[in-house]
């Protein structure tokens, strides 16, 4: 299991899709440490925008478990092409959440942006506030947009 922290309020846009199980999953933190993201149009390593710390805990069905604590509404694609594990986000998180899921859980304690779920096609992805516009929608020009998984949202769309 492997825990994220913020390390600043982010002023730009961060595209973080490299923040996923399936990516995580078998690497070291330090190999963690070194993924690539983008901070606006500056390319970055995680290490840089956040701190990394993983629990030796014991996890029985083998998925990957990435816990993300403190705001995240400005980073996007968290969970982007998903095939399965778990993330639980414990603030808010920003647009394209889950984007193209094919399996796994996430779980949002707090509110999410917009597009959460765009062309989903398994999985499943809890949120425990409010979810912002096209929640499962087609992207622009796309004839179909969620066709599987499942989308639950305790607040407002």
């Amino acid at each position: 299991m492997i825990t994220l922290y913020p390390k600043k309020e982010f002023k730009f846009p961060i595209i973080a899709d490299c923040i996923n199980p399936d990516v995580f999953q078998n690497k070291k933190p330090e190999e963690i440490a070194r993924l690539s993201i983008w901070e606006g149009n500056k390319q970055k390593k995680l290490a840089d925008l956040f701190n990394i710390e993983e629990a030796k805990t014991e996890n029985p069905s083998g998925n990957e478990v990435i816990i993300i604590k403190g705001d995240a509404g400005k980073v996007r694609r968290i969970g982007a092409c998903m095939k399965g594990g778990e993330i639980a986000i414990y603030g808010n998180v920003g647009m394209h959440l889950g984007e193209e899921m094919k399996d796994g859980k996430i779980t949002v304690h707090g509110n999410a942006s917009g597009w959460a779920g765009s062309m989903m096609k398994g999985g499943t992805i809890e949120i425990h506030g409010n979810a912002g516009d096209y929640l499962g929608a087609p992207y622009r020009g796309c004839r179909e947009g969620m066709h599987g998984g499942k989308i639950v949202v305790y607040g407002n769309v």
